[in-house]
């Protein structure tokens, strides 16, 4: 009987058959990362975070402004509408409100921005009362412009004895200011009293990177640095409907 010869398998061309018996080697690993190269990745990241967090941070905080005006612009409506029910008059704030038997601006406003009268009103400090840049104690972020409480016979404000208690007396409504933003100790701003020594003690002026957000009388709203909304070195006083400009 005839043995035939065992089967040879093909080489490629120009390369060497492996002889027989040879063990089989597994390739290498591939090798890691020297310390210089993982040091190397290290910085890289730490400066890609150092240019990303900066720009993320002022992200957030341009959100939050677009939120706190949201709520502003909505205050600005609601008190124009209550205008439009209560013979063109401005609510008032704890200023007057309870001295002449009225609710104030917050609780007054509260139906025509989505809540009832009852006691749920109060939902409204997490809302729409509530600038998201916020953290107070306590609950007030707005204020009213108290311009439209005064009266002559127990106020002393420039531009006495006229008053603002009307929309319709506002002679620049795009030029005077309705609502700003406050520390968190009352809901009115009282800028009558301010002083270059005393300025702004009862505002926040600059909770948005070194502005505040304000609603005018008109409805529209807007970010101002504190020398653009009150400068009595340049005469600029847009919270005394007599001097807004």
């Amino acid at each position: 009987m005839r043995i035939s010869a065992p089967l040879q398998c093909a080489t490629p061309a120009g390369t060497s058959p492996v002889p027989a018996g040879t063990p089989f080697t597994r390739p290498p690993p591939p090798t890691a990362f020297t310390l210089i190269e993982l040091l190397v990745v290290i910085a890289i990241i730490a400066i890609l975070a150092s240019m990303l967090i900066p720009a993320l941070s002022r992200a957030r905080q341009q959100a939050r402004s677009a939120a706190c005006m949201g709520n502003l612009r909505q205050i600005g409506i609601a008190s124009v509408l209550y205008s439009d029910d209560h013979a063109d008059e401005f609510p008032r704030s704890t200023h007057s409100a309870f001295a002449f038997r009225q609710l104030p601006w917050s609780r007054a406003l509260a139906a025509l921005l989505g809540d009832n009268a009852g006691p749920g009103w109060t939902n409204l400090f997490q809302g729409v009362y509530r600038c998201p840049s916020h953290r107070p104690k306590s609950p007030w972020s707005y204020g009213q412009n108290v311009y439209f409480e005064l009266n002559p016979e127990a106020d002393d404000y420039l531009g006495s004895p006229s008053t603002w208690r009307r929309l319709s007396d506002v002679p620049r409504p795009a030029e005077t200011l309705l609502h700003g933003e406050v520390p968190g100790t009352a809901d009115h701003i009282m800028s009558h009293f301010w002083t270059p020594e005393n300025f702004a003690s009862d505002a926040d002026l600059a909770r948005h990177s070194g502005r505040a957000n304000y609603v005018f009388v008109d409805g529209h709203v807007a970010a101002r640095r504190p020398r653009e909304i009150w400068d009595p070195s340049r005469t600029v006083d847009v919270w005394n409907p007599h001097l807004a400009r």
